[in-house]
């Protein structure tokens, strides 16, 4: 749902549920008593987590591998309800709405019915927001018993879907990464990147664009602190892996570009095979090679079909800072180099 199509009682309803911790964790627990021991009679087949910094392509993606029918995930029909994925649906028992460009403006469409990035909501209540800084997002560490309300939760979720895969798409999974690959051995993990300047020009645009929507919309920026998401807008918090604030001009390219190093250097640091990097790149100029790299290590019910080659607007020619830079293109071409998609080589999937 557009965020300009919230009614003042729409929006009274989300702050209810999603900004008290109370009332969501206790419908959690009412939907476990209801749901979870025939959620739990289904193993779920596969877990697929789609991660990357904003604007690498994740949202395309994860949008493509649902379209599939293989997968349960949340959408725009559990909300605000997210801790309730099947009490939710007696709520939302309403027809798909006309698709809509989302928001971002940038050609993805959606209706009520499409899945978004919305279990970030989950790592909030039972993290109780302590990743969440005033002025960023640090990585942390997950004490057990809540991986395990995680794995109930999931289940929750494809159950609702009468699914027996899930998918998730989450930018800050970054944050909790090692714990994600040891709680989830069998899931697969798919990292999408960018060519540093151009990714960057994208978050900047978006930045520029999300920070004038919530000026003229305050629901906007509760609704995105909701959520967890802190890509851009009024509300942006960069990653920060060294518990260093990044300061500079939001406005300005060589934040954006350092914002983007942080994250892949971070990433590398902490690679892992697991990881199928995707380049941006290769799925806008190679989708049929993508498509097949994806069928060849997820079991899918429908095979994904990716015939239609993407042609981002350019962007204009800026000046930036050249040493970030050079640092940035290191971070990439070390990326690029990780791909197992390329010449004909291995995947090396297990």
């Amino acid at each position: 749902m557009p965020l300009n199509n919230y009614s003042k009682a729409s929006s009274l309803l989300h702050q209810t549920y999603l900004a008290n911790y109370f009332v969501s964790k206790t419908s959690f627990e009412m939907e476990q008593m209801l749901y979870l021991k025939k959620a739990r009679a289904k193993n779920l087949e596969e877990i697929v987590f789609v991660s990357g910094l904003a604007r690498s392509g994740t949202t395309a993606l994860f949008n493509t591998l649902y379209n599939t029918g293989s997968f349960g995930s949340l959408t725009y029909a559990h909300m605000p309800f997210l801790l309730m994925p099947n009490l939710a649906k007696s709520f939302s028992n309403t027809p798909p709405s006309a698709f809509v460009e989302r928001v971002h403006q940038d050609g993805i469409m959606m209706n009520n019915k499409s899945p978004e990035a919305f279990d970030e909501y989950f790592w909030k209540v039972f993290l109780n927001d302590q990743y969440i800084k005033a002025d960023k997002l640090i990585p942390h560490s997950i004490d057990l018993s809540i991986i395990e309300e995680y794995k109930k939760y999931i289940q929750l979720i494809a159950y609702s879907s009468q699914k027996t895969s899930y998918l998730s798409k989450n930018n800050n999974n970054v944050l909790r990464l090692n714990p994600l690959l040891a709680a989830f051995p069998e899931a697969k993990f798919i990292v999408l990147y960018r060519d540093p300047l151009t990714h960057a020009q994208s978050l900047l645009r978006q930045h520029i664009h999300f920070s004038g929507l919530q000026r003229q919309n305050s629901f906007a920026v509760d609704y995105m602190n909701y959520l967890g998401h802190h890509e851009f807008g009024l509300n942006q918090k960069p990653f920060s892996f060294n518990e260093e604030s990044l300061e500079g001009d939001k406005n300005g390219i060589d934040y954006w570009l350092i914002n983007w190093y942080n994250y892949y250097a971070y990433l590398l640091a902490n690679f892992n095979e697991r990881l199928h990097l995707i380049a941006f790149e290769d799925v806008c100029e190679h989708p049929a090679m993508i498509a097949q790299y994806l069928n060849s290590f997820i079991a899918l019910k429908t095979p994904v079909v990716m015939a239609d080659k993407h042609f981002p607007k350019p962007f204009p020619t800026v000046k930036y800072n050249e040493d970030v830079y050079h640092k940035c293109m290191e971070v990439y071409n070390d990326l690029q180099s990780k791909r197992t998609y390329i010449n004909n080589q291995p995947t090396g999937l297990q």
